[in-house]
């Protein structure tokens, strides 16, 4: 009996180090890009980001980083690849999967006095119809304007949301010395959050929510800013992420 026993448990670690090399080579040797901002970008753990654990992860895919600190969704905040439809216009090679972010500084530069309070947008509500780009005046028209023209350039990649994780209620009242500002900063962040899935359900962008795997977590993850990651965070939400892509392709 022992010995059907051990055969039995031979097979099923067998089984499932098969099981795992299958996931493993789903996104293994894929292209894989990412744009948005210094969270993608990974300020102040540059050598310790999303790309450092990608890479050890999925050692023959190419990874490509199109972010920069300080990037935003609306346009009207800079040039070159601050704005996100810059680096999405920008992205080069022929990427499988396309992860982006943004909506964090669209959301706190303003409260924080980074950008000039008269060249803030709405946030905007989708526009129902499929065929048809949200008002272009609005946060939300400038995404759906990056999803339209990542999913024309390449048609054949899968694009992925990541979402706007730590800008909580915490780190908002931490980093905002304005208190009568931090209401409409929640409502605004509030607000792009509900819209960002709608628009993604109309795109048919998959979204990844990551705020469960960071809340009430303080600087166990996060830098001392309360807005960027330690390598800890990094090495978290990447292997979460990959565990999402492994569901998606």
């Amino acid at each position: 009996m022992k010995k059907y026993i051990t055969i039995f448990i031979i097979l099923l670690i067998c089984i499932i180090a098969i099981i795992s090399n299958f996931v493993d080579d789903r996104l293994d040797g894929k292209t894989i890009a990412f744009l948005g901002d210094s969270l993608i970008q990974g300020h102040g753990n540059d050598s310790k980001s999303f790309e450092y654990y990608f890479s050890e992860s999925l050692p023959n895919s190419k990874i490509i980083n199109n972010s920069r600190s300080g990037c935003t969704i609306t346009d009207n905040t800079g040039t070159d690849d601050i704005v996100l439809i810059n680096q999405a216009k920008n992205l080069k090679g022929n990427p499988d999967i396309i992860v982006f972010n943004g909506g964090a500084n669209d959301i706190i530069s303003y409260g924080l006095g980074f950008i000039d309070n008269s060249l803030k947008k709405e946030i905007g509500v989708v526009d129902e119809n499929p065929n048809a780009i949200s008002d272009q005046n609005t946060v939300i028209g400038d995404l759906e304007e990056v999803i339209v023209e990542l999913q024309n350039r390449f048609p054949e990649a899968k694009l992925c949301y990541l979402q706007m994780f730590l800008i909580d209620d915490e780190t908002i009242d931490v980093i905002t010395l304005d208190g009568s500002v931090k209401p409409e900063m929640k409502e605004r962040r509030d607000k792009l959050e509900e819209q960002i899935k709608v628009l993604c359900k109309k795109r048919n962008v998959n979204y990844i929510d990551v705020a469960d795997k960071f809340e009430g977590k303080g600087t166990i993850y996060r830098q001392n800013d309360g807005i960027h990651l330690k390598e800890e965070g990094y090495q978290l939400i990447s292997h979460y992420i990959l565990e999402k892509l492994e569901e998606i392709v």
